[in-house]
């Protein structure tokens, strides 16, 4: 959704509870559970058409790492920028949730919508913990795909709790949802990157980390 001026907070409030019912806009929905890398989406034909993008950090080491970064996901941190205003925060992590991003780019107020549609929460086959969820895009979102934000927890094989990688991941497919995202692709390409860059280097604040993403 293109907008002129800002939107007012009840605004948005009442934008996102027109859409709770409304239908997923891409395809091959539940599509970010299909590979673990961005190289395997890359050689699916169904997934030619949108671009792949991935990114996946260490925040730290040990299970206090990994809960203060479930906890930060849990409060939204990924979307605390100077540069987008995420409605709204206290929104729980569960699937059926919708929620709205909000951002300036090209002169316009741009506001997208999505919807949480899995989750991932506990203990997974390769030994690994992971909490995360994935959300995918509504009609009036400036794309169209899914993207997954997701905890990951590398245990150590003799147990430790001070050890093992504690990762960031995200990974999405999307392509332009409107003329004004195919006619400034660069630009909307700029802010996917731009997002991704931004989303890491909160979590490592998150969790007490004093590195810094500069690129992906």
């Amino acid at each position: 959704m293109f907008c002129l001026r800002k939107p007012s907070d009840s605004d948005i409030k009442q934008y996102i509870n027109d859409r709770r019912e409304e239908q997923f806009a891409y395809s091959n929905l539940y599509g970010t559970q299909d590979y673990a890398t961005k190289e395997e989406y890359e050689m699916d034909p169904k997934y030619s058409n949108f671009d792949i993008d991935q990114v996946k950090i260490q925040l730290g080491t040990g299970v206090e790492c990994f809960q203060k970064a479930v906890a930060a996901l849990k409060q939204w941190k990924h979307f605390d920028l100077d540069w987008v205003e995420f409605y709204f925060k206290n929104t729980p992590i569960a699937v059926g949730e919708t929620v709205g991003i909000l951002s300036k780019q090209m002169g316009f107020w741009i506001l997208s919508f999505a919807r949480i549609n899995y989750l991932y929460d506990g203990d997974q086959e390769d030994g690994s913990i992971k909490f995360g969820y994935s959300y995918g895009t509504l009609k009036e979102h400036v794309e169209k795909g899914e993207e997954r934000f997701v905890i990951e927890w590398v245990r150590d094989p003799d147990g430790a709790p001070d050890k093992g990688a504690v990762y960031f991941e995200m990974l999405s497919f999307s392509e332009p949802n409107y003329w004004l995202s195919q006619l400034g692709y660069p630009v909307t390409r700029y802010f996917q990157n731009k997002f991704v860059v931004d989303s890491c280097n909160q979590m490592l604040k998150a969790v007490g980390s004093n590195q810094n993403v500069r690129h992906v």
